[in-house]
C-alpha cells in the first residue's frame, strides 16, 4: 500500500510537509505495523503531484477544505470513480492555536490521523461489534485524538489497538499505543467515536474535544460523515 503526501497549502512549507510525512512513515513502520501485525505502507511526500503512481492513495494538505482539490488529476473520492483520497486543511489547527509539527492539534498530528485510518481501513466501511447491542465505526485514531506524542519531534496521533475492537479483551490488554485506556470501546478526554444502536447513530465526544474539530468531521468528503451515512443505512435497510 502506497500513501502519498501532497503538499497543496499555503500555510505549510514543503519542508514541513516532508518532515511530516517523514516522521508518519516511521510510525506506521515501527508502531502501527507491529501493534496491528500487518505489512507496513509506504507513505511518501511528493513535491510534484504528476509524479504520484497511479495506484497510490493520495492525501492532500490544504488551506482549508471546500471542493475537491485541484492538480491532483485523476484522484476522485471513492464515490465518484473508486479512488481513495484525503484531506487535511491546516487553516483549522493553525487558527485555533495549532502548529504546524509540533504538540496537540497540530497539523502534523492530524495528518498522521488520517493515514493511520487509511492504512487500517482504506474504505472506510469497517464496523466491530462490542457485544452488547452496539457497533463502533473502525476508525483507529478517533477514540485517542489527544493526547499526541512524538516521533522524531513531530507531533503524530494516539491510535487504537486491535484489543479496542474486541469486547472480550482483558484489562491487561494494550488498547491504544500510548497505553492510556484500560478497556475496549472507550474514549479518552480529547477524543470521540461513532457508533450505531438499533440502526441509529450516535456520537460520543470527550470533555476535551474542541468544537472546531467537530466541525471539520462533518464536511462531504469527512469519514464521521460518511459513518453517519452507513448507521442511517442500517437503520432504514
Amino acid at each position: 500500500m502506497l500513501i502519498a503526501i501532497v503538499n497543496q497549502s499555503s500555510l505549510v512549507s514543503n519542508a514541513d510537509a516532508a518532515t511530516m510525512t517523514q516522521a508518519i512513515a516511521s510510525q506506521i513502520q515501527l508502531d502501527a505495523a507491529p501493534l496491528w501485525d500487518r505489512a507496513p505502507a509506504a507513505v511518501v511526500f511528493y513535491a510534484d503531484a504528476s509524479g504520484i503512481p497511479p495506484a497510490a492513495h493520495v492525501i492532500t494538505l490544504t488551506d482549508t477544505i471546500q471542493d475537491q482539490p485541484t492538480g491532483v488529476l485523476g484522484y476522485h473520492t471513492e464515490d465518484q470513480g473508486g479512488k481513495l483520497w484525503g484531506i487535511v486543511a491546516a487553516q483549522p489547527e493553525l487558527s485555533n492555536g495549532g502548529k504546524a509539527t509540533t504538540g496537540d492539534w497540530s497539523v502534523s498530528s492530524v495528518l498522521s490521523h488520517e493515514v493511520l485510518e487509511m492504512y487500517i481501513d482504506p474504505n472506510c466501511n469497517l464496523w466491530s461489534n462490542n457485544g452488547k447491542g452496539s457497533i463502533y465505526t473502525f476508525e483507529v485514531c478517533d477514540p485517542v485524538e489527544a493526547p499526541t506524542y512524538a516521533v522524531n519531534g513531530v507531533s503524530v496521533s494516539n491510535f487504537v489497538t486491535p484489543a479496542w475492537f474486541d469486547p472480550l479483551a482483558g484489562s491487561g490488554a494494550k488498547f491504544d499505543k500510548l497505553g492510556l485506556l484500560t478497556a475496549p470501546f472507550t474514549i479518552l478526554k480529547g477524543g470521540y467515536v461513532v457508533y450505531a444502536t438499533a440502526g441509529k447513530e450516535q456520537q460520543k465526544y470527550g470533555d476535551d474535544f474542541p468544537q472546531w474539530r467537530k466541525d471539520m468531521k462533518q464536511g462531504p468528503y469527512a469519514r464521521t460523515r460518511r459513518r453517519i451515512a452507513q448507521a442511517t443505512a442500517l437503520e432504514t435497510a
